[in-house]
């Protein structure tokens, strides 16, 4: 297994310009969070002890289809995977309940992972051999799979892990969507003037 340099998108203008990579939206991004804690939250106590996490799961896999699904993205099942894909940007969007995310500490999945999103999360050989792949691609189908990692508190990512043997054992990107504890909306904007050039700026942490 290499060692990665995760990179780390976290201020809103970079978050923004790096999602249109994948021609998705931060609203879409975070309306899927919401809709998956909302349905979660809805889990009363004489449900199953697992309801809140199938509920959470079984609803964000549907808005991820509702907010994305449509001229471009088109529902994917590979490997066993629910998730969108579009393929002449190279990259798959799943789902994941996890515990916390946009934290310094990487999100915990809340359920093992099976050996289909190990699959789809496997490095390339270009990655192998400390080779650049490009933005988006990456896996044994040329495809690098992303996930919506929705936190118990409402947080929200879209990331890339690399999955062995149930968890994640290392990270590609992250890239920040929604934080409860500090969202950027509610930042005022004082610079209305037009931006005339910049570049994205990420960090990169070693894992």
């Amino acid at each position: 297994m290499p060692s990665f340099k995760t990179v780390i998108v976290s201020t809103l203008v970079d978050v923004e310009t790096r999602l249109e990579d994948f021609g998705v939206t931060r609203e879409e991004i975070v309306a899927i969070g919401h809709t998956a804690r909302a349905y979660a939250d809805d889990a009363s106590p004489s449900m199953p002890l697992n309801a809140a996490g199938m509920l959470s799961y079984i609803h964000g896999v549907g808005e991820l289809r509702q907010q994305l699904v449509g001229t471009d993205y088109i529902p994917d099942r590979a490997c066993g995977v629910e998730s969108v894909i579009r393929r002449d940007r190279s990259v798959r969007i799943a789902f994941q309940n996890v515990d916390k995310s946009c934290a310094d500490m990487p999100p915990l999945p809340r359920t093992e992972k099976g050996s289909g999103a190990a699959a789809l999360s496997s490095p390339s050989l270009f990655e192998h051999a400390g080779i650049e792949a490009g933005p988006l691609t990456g896996v044994h189908d040329g495809v690098r799979t992303y996930y919506v990692m929705v936190g118990l508190d409402g947080s929200v990512e879209l990331s890339c892990p690399v999955i062995e043997k149930g968890k994640y054992v290392d990270w590609i990107e992250r890239i920040y969507i929604y934080s409860p504890e500090g969202d950027w909306e509610a930042e005022p904007h004082t610079d209305t003037g037009p931006i005339e050039d910049f570049d994205i700026s990420v960090s990169f942490k070693d894992t």
